[in-house]
């Protein structure tokens, strides 16, 4: 490969794009396939296809119609620090004849306002911190019953809306919380495939919304409820009461509706990605021989861990945002309207990046002062869109890590495979978790 990024031998094909100074500079890129689909490795697995094309074209190339990939951290920044500006996040939107109430994650604008008005990113990590007594207890315990039964996919979304829940609802609990347990289940199905029937016949589709109606409307109940009883004297206890007592200069900053979308957007996400998570900190305990370097702390090394693990298996694989001007990248112009595709994961595991080698599950690179170049670790995203619940992440899997000090972890035989679906998550997942002062992973020399 060169030194500008570009894979000897690259087949151009014409995209949407014109290069500088008035010149048409067509990107390189695979063959088109009929109605301009991705290749179709790309469906089995997005981010070994996306690999093998970088490999073959370079930092920048077309990979179907109007879809382009960027491998280069810098590019990856700028298109997520200037999304709402520049860079527009694309939900995916059913058809009015079947939408009612917003679908969790669709109302994401409802979100981003939000999040300005109510200052949660220092609330949330206010919250998160005081929190944390409580949630080691739910963690204790969640791996103390794992002594006894194989932990699933479910039980690790289950407990992180246990553990941090009341983050969000103090009082989640009951019908609400199996409710937001449907809800959130059903946003995982709807996969990376390129291919997608008609919302309209789509059965799992219509379950969706029927499952997020009746989410809505708890929450609209909950939400009026704890408005009326709100004593604004008071200082907020959870997301909730921040949002009721966000004002504008007409009275409260959001409705009820507003509310109880962002209730959603939060919950849904921390039970979906969160329960990945942690799902994959256990898998990388199975999988994985490390252990404690005796001269490192705890702390710091549970931090080291959970780092190691979001680097090695982040949730969130592949995002993407639709430019909304032209855009240059290195000797080529993206013009508006194209999606811009970016892998955390790829940055995660390209050598170019790392001072250490990125393909070895090592939690002790992150013990130096320098791990990486630039921008080339994301595992929260980044920019205006980047995870707002990065503080209530961290603390629920570097406590969930030091619990795991001192306890040993089995799970299948054979290299951790993710199954991708909106969020990846370890296929097949199924671990044993058992005491063991002696274990492995305590501490090395």
């Amino acid at each position: 490969m060169s030194s500008d990024g570009r894979g000897a031998g690259a087949n151009p094909v014409p995209v949407s794009t014109s290069g500088a100074r008035g010149s048409v500079q067509p990107l390189p890129g695979p063959a088109p396939r009929p109605f301009g689909l991705p290749p179709d490795d790309f469906d089995r697995d997005p981010v070994a296809s996306l690999a093998r094309l970088r490999g073959e074209y370079g930092d920048v190339y077309a990979f179907g119609a109007g879809k382009v990939a960027l491998a280069r951290p810098e590019w990856a920044r700028w298109v997520l620090a200037h999304t709402n500006r520049e860079t527009l996040v694309d939900p995916p939107e059913p058809p009015r004849a079947v939408q009612r109430r917003g679908l969790v994650r669709d109302n994401v604008e409802t979100w981003m306002a939000t999040k300005r008005t109510a200052q949660w990113h220092r609330l949330g990590r206010d919250i998160a911190e005081r929190t944390v007594p409580g949630i080691r207890l739910h963690l204790e315990q969640f791996l103390d019953r794992a002594e006894h039964a194989a932990i699933r996919m479910r039980d690790c979304e289950r407990v992180l809306l246990d553990a941090a829940g009341a983050i969000f609802i103090r009082d989640l609990e009951g019908d609400l919380r199996a409710k937001m347990i449907r809800a959130a289940a059903l946003l995982i199905p709807q996969g990376m495939s390129s291919i997608a029937p008609p919302a309209w016949l789509s059965l799992w589709t219509h379950r969706r919304i029927r499952a997020n109606d009746a989410m809505i409307e708890a929450l609209l109940a909950h939400v009026a409820s704890r408005r009326a009883s709100r004593n604004p004297d008071e200082p907020p206890s959870d997301l909730l009461d921040l949002l009721l007592d966000a004002r504008d200069d007409d009275g409260p900053a959001f409705t009820d509706l507003d509310v109880a979308q962002t209730l959603s957007i939060n919950l849904g996400n921390l039970y979906t990605v969160g329960g990945a998570g942690l799902a994959w900190l256990l898998a990388a305990h199975g999988a994985h021989d490390f252990a404690r370097p005796e001269t490192t702390s705890r702390e710091d090394w549970a931090r080291a861990v959970v780092k190691e693990t979001l680097r090695a298996y982040p949730p969130v694989a592949l995002t993407s945002r639709v430019l909304v001007e032209d855009r240059e990248f290195g000797d080529y112009t993206v013009s508006a309207d194209n999606s811009v595709f970016i892998s955390p994961l790829l940055f995660h595991t390209d050598p170019r990046w790392w001072r250490e080698d990125p393909s070895r599950f090592d939690p002790a690179r992150w013990l130096a002062d320098k791990v990486h170049e630039p921008h080339a670790y994301l595992p929260y995203g980044a920019g205006p869109r980047m995870c707002t619940g990065v503080h209530i992440s961290n603390a629920v899997l570097e406590t969930a890590a030091d619990l795991l000090d001192g306890r040993t972890v089995t799970s299948r035989s054979g290299p951790i495979k993710p199954q991708w679906d909106a969020i990846a998550r370890p296929r097949r997942f199924r671990v044993r978790v058992g005491r063991d002062e002696s274990a492995r992973h305590r501490v090395r020399p």
